[in-house]
């Protein structure tokens, strides 16, 4: 799934824009960066795009706050009254890729055969989000998570297709997990200045491991230490029943070294000083623990960790919202070239107000401006 363009009207800071992610001859770009100083509107952007399809995706998300009336952006007259009601309108054009109809259609087909599947041969979708949300004929308010049309009529099943494949496979209706793997969804990357706590989880501010209960240690799966210590676990516990393309300790090492060579993820190792376990690193000969490891090797096994676990995410669309929060500038160019072979078919949309990130976007023709940045050294 990727997205070609998307409409947001008097949504938070935006009164009304159009962005369109595809470049000059029509193809959408692996990476678009909107660059922009604080107040300019690029985290509102994100937030429209979750918005919309958070509820027909059945994408979970706490860091986008449900919507209410102080999202909308309310257009006044000089006299500061207006005669139409204020509503926010978010518009995206979608392309749902060959594969990946496929892979909907046989899971469709599979979980929920009675939900009909409209033909869509170019694989275009245009879907509105409205709010507030129309009124039933009742009276009632239809539910927050509506969409208020799609083009073609009655596309909506297409959007359902990744939450349809993990109920599936949860419920053992589906018995190709593959496809799961070829079909896209959404995941948002907020912009958070808590990265330790997010990596190291309850291990945060503690100098002795024995402070944890034992039976909560390495258990947080919320953290990247508890997911990299349960893929570790589950890629060992059965090798012999672990398909080569389930083996996602595997997976996540290999990523991690390919973009950050010579710098090389070991894996969650033990060692006698070290019982419980740690996801381990190496550079130059030196081994090293997640917690030593620096803020931008920290930032990279997040996103290939939370891309992986508990499904792989390809053909998504990745929203990253300032990235280079935790980075300085050498580590935000090594991870814009990063993002592209961090799973298969993935779509980024950056927002920064970095003027490094910003010339990088700009060489590649990737950057859309939002707002004039400051230099700061």
């Amino acid at each position: 799934m990727k997205l070609r363009k998307v409409r947001i009207e008097n949504f938070r800071a935006i009164k009304e824009t159009e962005i369109v992610f595809a470049d000059a001859l029509g193809a959408i770009r692996p990476v678009t960066v909107l660059a922009g100083p604080n107040g300019s509107g690029k985290t509102s952007v994100l937030f429209a795009i979750v918005q919309a399809l958070r509820g027909v995706m059945g994408y979970r998300t706490s860091d986008v706050p449900e919507p209410d009336e102080l999202d909308i952006h309310i257009p006044l007259s000089v006299g500061g009254l207006s005669p139409t009601p204020p509503s926010i309108a978010v518009t995206l054009d979608v392309e749902f890729g060959d594969e990946e109809r496929t892979a909907i259609r046989s899971v469709m087909a599979e979980v929920c055969p009675d939900e009909r599947l409209p033909d869509l041969p170019s694989g275009k979708v245009s879907a509105v989000w409205k709010y507030p949300p129309e009124r039933k004929p009742d009276g009632t308010l239809k539910p927050i998570w509506f969409l208020h049309r799609t083009q073609p009529r009655d596309a909506v099943p297409w959007f359902h297709g990744r939450r349809s494949a993990i109920s599936g496979w949860t419920n053992r209706k589906l018995r190709e997990r593959t496809l799961l793997d070829k079909i896209g969804g959404i995941y948002l990357f907020p912009q958070d200045r808590s990265l330790r706590s997010r990596v190291m989880g309850e291990r945060v501010g503690q100098d002795d491991e024995s402070t944890v209960p034992a039976e909560r240690r390495g258990r947080d799966v919320s953290s990247v230490w508890g997911v990299l210590e349960y893929l570790s676990n589950y890629s060992r516990s059965a090798p012999e029943l672990v398909k080569p393309e389930e083996n996602w300790e595997q997976r996540i090492r290999e990523g991690f070294n390919r973009i950050c060579a010579p710098k090389e993820y070991l894996g969650f190792m033990y060692r006698s000083d070290d019982p419980l376990g740690a996801p381990y690193f190496k550079d130059n000969g030196r081994t090293y623990p997640l917690h030593m490891a620096a803020s931008g090797e920290q930032v990279i096994i997040e996103y290939l960790a939370r891309l992986t676990y508990p499904s792989p995410m390809n053909h998504s669309i990745v929203l990253i919202d300032e990235p280079e929060i935790h980075l300085h500038p050498g580590w935000i160019r090594q991870l814009y070239l990063a993002l592209p072979k961090i799973g298969e078919g993935n779509q980024y949309i950056l927002t920064t107000h970095s003027t490094e990130l910003y010339a990088a976007a700009a060489r590649d023709q990737a950057l859309i401006e939002m707002g004039q940045l400051i230099e700061t050294n």
